[in-house]
């Protein structure tokens, strides 16, 4: 059903088109405002941190679309206080603020630049002074190669088209790992995905997939996968 309504969306004519790229913009401006948090900006990867591990593989940010990830979330029938939710390249937050509306059992963000880990933290900090946070919020600065999903046994691990495809396979190698020990794991990657991590996912069953119109009139294509253990 969703990819009948993203079809419809694609052939809208163009005026109807421009309204709903706006209406997405002014949403993400409004929840900047009413949170007094920093989300919205891109960042071009050349005003990161050039020189740290992560640099070569990664992307620029741009925030996730707040209403799909709301869908996303929404539509997956797991037990949230069972679950950790771990957004990787959670670059200024927003998915972390987003996902922390929900009772997970914890969020946490995983960014290689400083700068925007940063950020991050000045966010969750007046997310948190609002009240508006239904759980804990965490943003480690780290290389995503480096992070142990081991640690955790229900989890839903969330991308947004953060680095290249060499770093991403490594990490889907540590994630499958984890998936030999106890919990549930769920895997959703939106946005523009590498051959060889199409290829690499190919092995695990698909929950859901279907295109999603960003604030920058363009559709990204997202797949949610049940990570389980590979004999």
């Amino acid at each position: 059903m969703h990819g009948v309504a993203t079809l419809i969306g694609k052939n809208l004519p163009a005026p109807f088109q421009e309204w709903r790229v706006r209406r997405l913009l002014l949403q993400h401006e409004r929840f900047d405002s009413k949170y007094g948090v920093d989300t919205q900006m891109p960042v071009a990867l050349a005003d990161l941190e050039t020189n740290a591990p992560g640099a070569r593989f990664a992307n620029r940010y741009q925030g996730t679309p707040i209403a799909f990830l709301h869908r996303l979330i929404r539509r997956l029938e797991i037990n949230r206080e069972r679950f950790t939710f771990i957004d990787l390249g959670s670059g200024k937050g927003r998915v972390l603020l987003i996902a922390g509306q929900y009772p997970f059992k914890a969020v946490i963000g995983v960014e290689f630049s400083k700068t925007l880990h940063d950020i991050a933290l000045r966010n969750i900090g007046k997310f948190r002074s609002a009240g508006a946070s239904r759980t804990d919020l965490t943003s480690i600065n780290m290389d995503a190669e480096e992070f142990d999903f081991s640690r955790f046994t229900d989890k839903l691990v969330f991308c947004y088209n953060s680095f290249g495809a060499g770093l991403m396979i490594r990490v889907l190698d540590n994630l499958e790992i984890s998936t030999k020990g106890p919990g549930e794991t769920v895997f959703a990657y939106l946005g523009a995905m590498p051959g060889d991590v199409e290829q690499r996912l190919k092995r695990f069953p698909i929950i859901e997939r279907a295109e999603v119109l960003t604030e920058f009139d363009t559709y990204e294509r997202y797949c949610i996968y049940r990570m389980i253990p590979q004999n």
